[in-house]
């Protein structure tokens, strides 16, 4: 298997973002508004454009959502922020709003099997784009969507928002530069007590299963604090747990297995929607051979021998999701590369497919055997 460049791996730091120019020479000038077009205003969607509308030099232009209530309902949001009703639509197939004057950029936000066709629709139009994770469902369509946009001059932003935020680019950055010694293992928790969630994340043709829409995130941080992607996997799971109120769902509500990285690295993962209240818990974390760090609190600890005591890097929890917004406009203007690149999404979902492969057939899998 031909490893991947360390450089995919590595995401833009804050003080780049903060000291990188306003503008470029042949962008926007000063005084213009960057347009956007949101596709899918439900729940993430509606998130997305909240914090959309807290950026200056912003215009939500057009919305799309094939659900007139959720379409109402951004296009009140915008209205209340004070910006000018925006066009909407609910077309399906969103070619009207990148047909749209004035839409510079699209922010995506719909059921991930749409993902692979909105991207390269968009690219395909001309336009920026910054799309939710999972980039993609298939390896065909991410590497489909890599290859648009390596061919294209847009930008193209996977919504990995941690990749944007100081409490993870800080850590990870130590992480680098040995801070926990030589990795041996990491640990990948999911303990949800707040579903399970039906609809169409219940189907895994159209979610891609829990083992790629949630945990996608874990992987990408990984990769990330890694600088490698992962060779082979050992995991198993049920996918029956929910089956009484969902008769047609068929994703992992429940698995567990083992993930090995170059280096002899290993990394554990329980993923779960069956934990009970007080076990609901997410994290990830990477241990050295001097230490280890929890990535979500930034919360480093050292081995008793060392006698270093604990630290805690990248600051208080900040809105990620704002950060990584704020970073996709400063990219489209100064035409400079996103904090999150295709390859990055590619080399998550990746890492999430190895897992679903082992789950799928009882056995260990290696990457080199995915379809």
């Amino acid at each position: 298997m031909k490893s991947m460049p360390r450089r995919t791996f590595l995401g833009a730091t804050a003080g780049a973002l903060a000291s990188a120019p306003l503008l470029a020479a042949g962008t926007k000038g000063a005084n213009e508004k960057l347009g956007i077009g949101l596709i899918g205003a439900g729940n993430r969607g509606s998130a997305l454009l909240q914090n959309l509308l807290q950026i200056p030099g912003v215009e939500v232009r057009a919305i799309c959502d094939v659900d007139a209530e959720h379409l109402e309902r951004g296009l009140k949001t915008v209205e209340a922020a004070g910006q000018k009703r925006p066009a909407g639509s609910t077309d399906g197939s969103w070619k009207e709003i990148l047909a749209q004057d004035g839409i510079d950029a699209i922010v995506s936000a719909i059921p991930c099997d749409l993902h692979a066709r909105c991207y390269l629709d968009a690219i395909a139009a001309g336009k920026d784009l910054y799309g939710e994770k999972p980039m993609c469902l298939s390896r065909a369509d991410l590497d489909a969507v890599v290859d648009a946009a390596r061919g294209s001059k847009q930008i193209v932003q996977i919504g990995h928002q941690r990749r944007a935020d100081p409490h993870f680019i800080e850590p990870i950055a130590a992480v680098h530069q040995g801070e926990i010694g030589d990795l041996v293992e990491g640990r990948i928790l999911w303990s949800n007590s707040w579903g399970p969630l039906y609809d169409w994340f219940g189907k895994r043709e159209r979610s891609g299963d829990w083992i790629v829409e949630q945990a996608v995130h874990n992987w990408d941080v990984l990769n990330w604090a890694v600088g490698a992607a992962p060779v082979r996997a050992m995991a198993m799971g049920r996918d029956d747990l929910f089956r009484d109120k969902q008769p047609d769902r068929d994703v992992h509500d429940y698995y567990a297995g083992v993930v090995e990285y170059p280096g002899n690295v290993f990394v554990n993962i329980v993923h779960s929607w069956v934990a009970p209240n007080k076990f609901n818990e997410e994290y990830t974390r990477l241990i050295g051979k001097a230490g280890g760090v929890d990535f979500n609190s930034g919360t480093f600890s050292y081995r008793p021998d060392s006698k270093k005591p604990d630290q805690v890097l990248g600051g208080p929890v900040t809105n990620n999701t704002l950060l990584a917004l704020q970073a996709f406009v400063k990219s489209v203007q100064t035409r400079s590369e996103p904090v999150c690149t295709v390859e990055h999404g590619r080399a998550a979902v990746l890492a999430c497919l190895l897992v679903r492969a082992s789950v799928d057939s009882k056995s260990v899998a290696t990457m080199e055997s995915l379809g």
